[in-house]
């Protein structure tokens, strides 16, 4: 992890260097997070652990327990309703940002998805997220609705959560991707609707490789039991 430095709040920069640590999966879901161990690791007291751990509840990214703090689990059915709560909320950012969007903006969004393409090739999937959650977080802001980006904000960590699990344990494809170029190309032609309509497809399909790939999970851990 990063070391803590002088002249800015011991709480701040704990909460980053930690929330950095749970969304790069140095920290996996459901493991215990020890104040006196990471006091010891950053050089600082309890207090300020205490006080970031306290943030990161309130972002959802850790979940306090019988047994003490744990980075949040993200079961099945959590992940369910950050990918309904995307969908009730992206797709209408994109139909409005295809009302304002300039040509400026959609080159920044085809450059998002072209380094998006490079990192994948070279397996750079931290990248890869990060590149997917400014493509997406992009549109939003283009929306121009700041109430609807407050929205997506609060959700956005746990997102980022679920792309990791989508691209680093279950391998997601990269087709996703063409389904950016589609968005992108619907934002070109400025067609609010279809814009509105692959964003919502595409959320979907997200959910779904999930899903899917989660059920074939536990089904092989089912037939391995039976096995033994």
């Amino acid at each position: 992890m990063a070391s803590v430095i002088k002249n800015m709040p011991f709480h701040l920069q704990v909460y980053q260097i930690l929330r950095e640590s749970i969304l790069t999966g140095k920290f996996r879901p459901g493991e215990r997070l020890l104040e006196l161990k990471l006091a010891q690791e950053l050089g600082v007291s309890r207090s300020p652990i205490r006080e970031a751990l306290r943030m990161l509840e309130q972002d959802g990214l850790v979940n306090t327990m019988d047994n003490g703090t744990v980075v949040n689990p993200m079961e099945v059915e959590d992940i369910e309703e950050i990918y309904q709560c995307r969908i009730a909320t992206e797709p209408y950012a994109g139909f409005l940002a295809a009302l304002k969007i300039k040509d400026e903006e959609i080159a920044e969004l085809e450059q998002l998805v072209n380094e998006a393409e490079v990192a994948y090739d070279q397996k750079e999937f931290e990248r890869v997220v990060d590149l997917n959650t400014a493509f997406h977080d992009q549109i939003v802001h283009i929306s121009g609705n700041g109430r609807l980006s407050e929205i997506v904000d609060k959700i956005r960590s746990l997102s980022i959560l679920a792309r990791n699990t989508e691209l680093k344990v279950y391998s997601r494809p990269r087709d996703y991707l063409d389904e950016h170029k589609q968005i992108v190309k619907a934002l070109k032609e400025k067609d609010a609707h279809i814009v509105e309509s692959v964003i919502r497809k595409h959320i979907e399909n997200d959910w779904k490789y999930y899903s899917n790939q989660y059920q074939a999970a536990l089904n092989h851990e089912e037939t391995s039991k039976k096995r033994v």
